[in-house]
């Protein structure tokens, strides 16, 4: 089996040993039951509620072109992935498994791709580890089961170096190749901002990859340079035509404390390891101390074999691109820039390390220490499964808002028109999308005003594209309306004094017995941020008449007196 570099006697062996093995130990078998697995894992997850970032995705969100468009205007993304998805959704509906389907493939399709790739950076071996803690790995499993764009941003990554070894390590000169290289650029930079820290790094060791610029190094180096400022023109239109944000709230900083976990906790058991009967400090250095040491192994191993696999040497730079950069953010005093689902493009590349270090162990040692992993993984898959709405594991718990939306939509059958429901979460957007008659008043507000959009695009692109833009915009605002004005339960913002709820004008509209909702969700807000909901509860006006208590959510039904 040929690597990056130039053939030599042990790969021989290897593909003489390949053709003597049983045909279910070939590779093509075992990485295609490691699909299997991988596919049988995340099946059970496709089911579950949605949350607020996959409600985005669907139709309540993207359904209409007006919608599209205002969401591209104010999306902390690039517009690839909502644009995808709003075609999807009008070919095959926005149901749980419809919204979850691409990111399933994508994530299954990224197992296959690790080993291909990998095979030629760390060799087979370790490729084939790499590829089964892949399918097994907390973190791709959760993503790989969640309406939204992070298992692209690993697969995407991925290909990126298969196609970039094969043009200038292997010398493939085949158009496809090439063609298939630019457009999967194109493709990650209108995917993720971060995605173009990757374009960067490849088009920066191109030449030494090479060994010079030869031609089809400048050729990388030329594309890779158009497309990049192709995306700092989008960034620069979307400064002065909108908003372009550079942090949010509920992101932070990237430590050296974070860096660790990421790579060490949250890649290697998606932060969902069990204690295992164990005492708590063995429960937490045994798993990392195993990651640890393989990753130095793997790193050993790969700078022992440069000659065979050229390309090998950068795995732990590819594994580091955007965690590095975010650290460097962080130390440049840009916070709030950093979540783990962003980094998981790093993933891949760390268990090709760890691969790689199981690979250079004697072969029964490297068995034993290679099963402890996936035995570790598949304990934190289980733990994961057992608890994901009721402890925080991969991400924070998932609640049931399926549930709370059926009840909710009982009561407004039982005679509950007109009532409001207060919450101090940041948003309910799941709600809406169970039960069309729930909205949130705060959903449906345009980030600016037709007038606003009309003067702002004017300014800069003349008045004829800002009275379209203000048209536009228009039309979404009376598609908002409509959707408010056929609300029979609508959602507000939560005070701590049920006065100040009064004097909003939301309680008892349409009603006059005093009787609303109370919607706490038991994970987010933490309650030493908003406590508004728990202050009302202990208010001697408001009077309890029920409690419904769901997976990671309570609804009240209260009746507040004068």
């Amino acid at each position: 089996m040929r690597g990056f570099g130039p053939s030599s006697p042990s790969m021989t062996s290897s593909a003489a040993a390949q053709e003597t093995r049983p045909r279910w130990l070939r590779p093509e078998w075992l990485v295609a039951a490691l699909v299997v697995i991988a596919l049988a894992l995340r099946l059970p997850l496709l089911g579950d509620p949605v949350w607020f970032d996959e409600a985005c995705m669907s139709n309540q969100r993207i359904g209409t072109f007006d919608q599209l468009v205002a969401t591209i205007y104010v999306d902390i993304h690039p517009p690839f992935w909502i644009t995808f998805m709003h075609l999807w959704n009008r070919l095959f509906g926005d149901g749980e498994w419809s919204l979850r389907l691409p990111p399933l493939l994508v994530g299954l399709a990224t197992i296959p791709l690790l080993f291909v790739t990998g095979r030629r950076l760390v060799g087979e071996t370790a490729a084939l580890w790499a590829a089964a803690l892949l399918a097994l790995s907390p973190a791709h499993v959760w993503y790989s089961a969640e309406g939204r764009l992070y298992t692209a941003l690993a697969f995407t990554a991925l290909l990126a170096v298969w196609s970039f070894g094969r043009i200038l390590v292997r010398r493939d000169r085949r158009l496809w190749v090439f063609a298939l290289h630019v457009l999967n650029i194109a493709v990650m930079l209108a995917l993720h901002y971060y995605l173009a820290i990757y374009v960067v790094l490849l088009a920066a060791i191109a030449p030494l990859v090479a060994r010079g610029f030869s031609r089809s190094a400048l050729r990388l180096l030329c594309w890779h340079g158009f497309g990049l400022l192709l995306l700092a023109g989008f960034v620069f239109a979307k400064q002065r035509l909108g908003e372009f944000e550079t942090s949010q709230e509920y992101l932070r900083e990237l430590l050296p404390q974070g860096l660790y976990d990421l790579f060490f906790v949250w890649n290697w058991t998606g932060n969902a390891l069990p204690p295992l009967g164990l005492h708590p400090a063995l429960a937490r250095w045994l798993p990392e101390g195993l990651a640890l040491g393989l990753v130095g192994l793997g790193i050993v191993h790969l700078l022992g074999s440069q000659r065979r696999h050229r390309l090998g040497v950068y795995v732990p730079a590819f594994a580091l691109t955007i965690p590095a950069f975010l650290v460097l953010s962080a130390w440049a005093g840009l916070g709030h820039t950093f979540i783990e689902r962003s980094c998981l493009p790093s993933l891949p590349f760390f268990l090709l390390i760890v691969g790689a270090g199981i690979a250079w162990l004697p072969r029964r040692l490297g068995y034993a220490i290679g099963g402890l992993a996936l035995l570790l993984a598949g304990a934190a898959d289980a733990s994961m499964y057992a608890h994901r709405q009721t402890h925080w594991t991969v991400y924070k718990p998932k609640p049931d808002w399926r549930a709370a939306a059926r009840w909710l939509g009982e009561e407004i059958d039982r005679g509950g028109d007109g009532r409001a429901v207060f919450t101090s979460m940041p948003n309910a957007r799941p709600l809406p999308y169970y039960d069309v008659r729930i909205q949130d008043e705060k959903n449906l507000l345009p980030p600016m005003t037709p007038d606003e959009i009309r003067a702002k695009v004017g300014k800069h692109l003349g008045s004829m594209v800002g009275d379209f833009a203000g048209r536009f915009f228009e039309r979404f605002q009376a598609h908002n309306r409509a959707l408010l004005e056929g609300a029979k339960l609508r959602l507000y913002k939560s005070r701590s004094e049920p006065d100040a709820l009064r004097r909003g004008g939301h309680l008892g509209r349409g009603e006059s017995d005093g009787i609303c909702y109370l919607l706490q969700n038991l994970w987010h807000p933490p309650r030493d941020a908003d406590t508004t909901v728990e202050d009302l509860l202990e208010n001697p006006k408001v009077e309890v008449l029920e409690s419904h208590e769901f997976p990671g959510i309570r609804v009240y039904k209260v009746r507040i007196a004068p």
